[in-house]
């Protein structure tokens, strides 16, 4: 059972960092966000959608992860994807699920009844159309990880979800190419979303410590040297940039030295 706080639909939008995105405005333009949404909350590990369920909450991410994940038959968990503040959740579409989705951290919900939602997105062409560019472009997020997992090795891909954290999670862009990450999801999520275990994650990091690459300051909280170093010992050619409007303190480094470097480093014997 999930236990939630309901409140107002009018205390649900207002503040809200989301609300200047297309989709939202288009919700309002339609007149749907007036009397409908409810601001959830959900405590870590809450089911949000069963693997072959109908979903239990539609709605819009505000704050917080979930994880989009499906057990193999030897019974281990394969965490697909995390959904971000922002994101579509649950039956924005009337597509059967294949997955399910659990929050990875507490999380905040603005939901909608579903029904509702598909009746407001027939009527109206730009909410229908913001509808499905979201859609698409969470559908190529997931795409570009299951590449990650299919194209590098273990050790890549415990630091590519490094990189990744520095783009979805609170991180401080510092200067001379570094940042300080705070990957908020637990270990055994991070291990499942790159397809290893706790143990490799624990031995990656103390390679990286080694070279001088990473330093841990406390629980889930690093410091990144430079993340061109990083992204090139990822295998992977896009260094993670502070996102638009954000007053970043630094320029997005570009890979050089720093990152022929890296590549020497993990080529050393």
């Amino acid at each position: 059972m999930i236990h939630v706080r309901n409140e107002g639909a009018v205390a649900a939008c207002t503040g809200c960092r989301l609300r200047t995105r297309d989709l939202c405005a288009a919700l309002s333009a339609s007149g749907l966000t007036r009397t409908a949404p409810r601001l959830r909350r959900l405590r870590r590990g809450a089911v949000v959608q069963d693997e072959s369920g109908t979903p239990r909450l539609t709605g819009i991410l505000r704050n917080g992860y979930l994880r989009t994940e499906r057990m193999m038959q030897d019974g281990r968990r394969n965490v697909l994807v995390l959904s971000t503040p922002g994101d579509l959740v649950g039956d924005w579409t009337a597509a059967g699920p294949s997955y399910a989705v659990s929050a990875a951290t507490d999380v905040e919900m603005c939901v909608f009844d579903a029904r509702a939602l598909r009746h407001a997105a027939e009527r109206d062409a730009s909410l229908h159309l913001g509808i499905l560019r979201e859609v698409s472009r969470q559908h190529g997020r997931l795409l570009e990880q299951i590449w990650r997992r299919g194209a590098l090795h273990s050790r890549e891909r415990v630091i590519a979800f490094m990189l990744l954290a520095c783009e979805i999670m609170p991180t401080e862009f510092l200067p001379g190419g570094g940042a300080i990450v705070g990957i908020e999801v637990s270990r055994r999520d991070w291990a499942d979303m790159a397809g290893t275990t706790v143990e490799t994650i624990c031995r990656v990091l103390a390679w990286l410590s080694g070279i001088g690459a990473v330093e841990t300051l406390d629980a889930g909280r690093y410091r990144i040297r430079d993340l061109a170093e990083l992204t090139a010992l990822a295998g992977l050619d896009a260094v993670p940039c502070p996102p638009p409007g954000a007053d970043p303190v630094r320029q997005c480094p570009a890979p050089g030295d720093a990152a022929a470097g890296a590549i020497a480093a993990a080529e050393a014997p």
